[in-house]
């Protein structure tokens, strides 16, 4: 059960969202032993699944984790999923995102290695009630012009990873999970007319894909809020968003009754953006970015569910969890766990559909889920 207490005085701050959590257990996975890591969760088919991986609690000169996944029916009751990793990096990836499309989940994972350190990602598909590892040339997600490779979303013409090149922005699309295709310099997403841009995460708005992103002048470090927006994920149109006189970034971004609501940095907030039709406008702002924070801030995580929207953000010191009903007034929401630090193998995030929402913490000490029905 949700409760959603009424806040009294119009000029305060909303009342804290208080959802009764119940922990569910993540059982170990067969193979090596160590502490379950949790990233990412998304209901599918039918069933919820669950990504992260297991860190060796007695690791090798060539490997420190491995890929782990896990399914529910109901978001209670959990079982291990068998995940067959035949590559290299694939038996030692951490995932860390995944989408559904087709009533089928696509997850992406990585783990730093190799002469500079860098992440090795690779792409996992799910086949026969496993998820399988996809062979992938090595400049697909990395070589010289690699920089990093974000979020996955999923929706009716497939999936959709957005991430960076050099050339700034960039995304690989697929239509059956394996084999990803990268847009990589294309006019009108990637970088130009000194121009510089990150995009941030993406969403189906059931015409096209919308990414959404920053980005500014070479000459100044006033951050724009941007809009790439395409079709077919081949070609590509940057649109501006109305934004403030401060820092203002978009980083994740959902379709909400055909509307689409992004969330973002606005100065020494968080910010709301929403597109209504064509337009977009800027909402309202929330939460407070401390100044003695170490780490940047950062909006992890956006889901819709049967009572609104729920996200998890970063001030740069610890993670907290929101609650909006329509998107537009956002208000802290209780989690039955200490905040995690912001930093290393420590996160929060949130995953929900029209009856239940999931929350997923990792302290860096080991990971867990909490269910809560709505």
């Amino acid at each position: 059960m949700l409760v959603l207490p009424v806040a009294c005085d119009a000029d305060a701050d909303p009342e804290p969202v208080e959802p009764a959590w119940h922990a569910a257990l993540l059982p170990d996975p067969s193979g090596p032993r160590g502490r379950i890591a949790v990233r990412d969760a998304v209901r599918c088919g039918g069933a919820w699944t669950a990504v992260g991986g297991v860190v060796l609690t007695e690791p090798t000169d060539t490997q420190d984790a491995r890929p782990a996944a896990w399914r529910s029916t109901d978001g209670v009751t959990w079982t291990a999923l068998d995940v067959t990793a035949t590559t290299y990096w694939g038996r030692r990836a951490v995932l860390s995102t995944i989408a559904c499309a087709h009533d089928r989940v696509v997850a992406v994972g990585a783990r730093s290695g190799g002469a500079h350190g860098n992440p090795r990602v690779t792409t996992f598909f799910e086949k026969l009630g496993t998820l399988d590892d996809q062979r992938a040339a090595f400049n697909l997600y990395g070589g010289a012009t690699a920089t990093n490779v974000g979020p996955i979303a999923g929706a009716d013409p497939g999936w959709l990873i957005t991430g960076n090149r050099i050339s700034g922005p960039a995304v690989w699309h697929s239509v059956d999970g394996r084999d990803f295709t990268i847009e990589e310099g294309r006019p009108g997403l990637a970088d130009e007319d000194g121009f510089v841009s990150l995009a941030q995460g993406a969403a189906w708005d059931g015409d096209g894909w919308v990414v959404v992103g920053g980005g500014n002048a070479r000459s100044t470090l006033d951050r724009e809020p941007v809009v790439w927006m395409s079709g077919d994920a081949v070609s590509w149109e940057r649109s501006e968003v109305p934004g403030s006189d401060a820092f203002d970034d978009l980083e994740r971004v959902v379709a909400v009754t055909g509307d689409l609501v992004a969330l973002g940095l606005r100065g020494d907030t968080f910010g709301v953006w929403r597109r209504r039709g064509d337009v977009w406008s800027m909402g309202e702002a929330f939460g407070v970015l401390p100044d003695e924070a170490r780490r940047s801030p950062f909006v992890s995580s956006l889901v819709t569910s049967g009572r609104g929207l729920w996200s998890t953000t970063s001030d740069g010191a610890t993670y907290a969890l929101w609650h909006s009903t329509d998107g537009d007034e956002w208000a802290r929401a209780t989690i039955p766990v200490q905040a995690p630090e912001t930093g290393g193998e420590r996160i929060l995030t949130v995953a929900a559909d029209d009856e239940t929402v999931l929350l997923l913490a990792d302290d860096g000490t080991g990971g867990r889920l909490w269910w809560s029905a709505e």
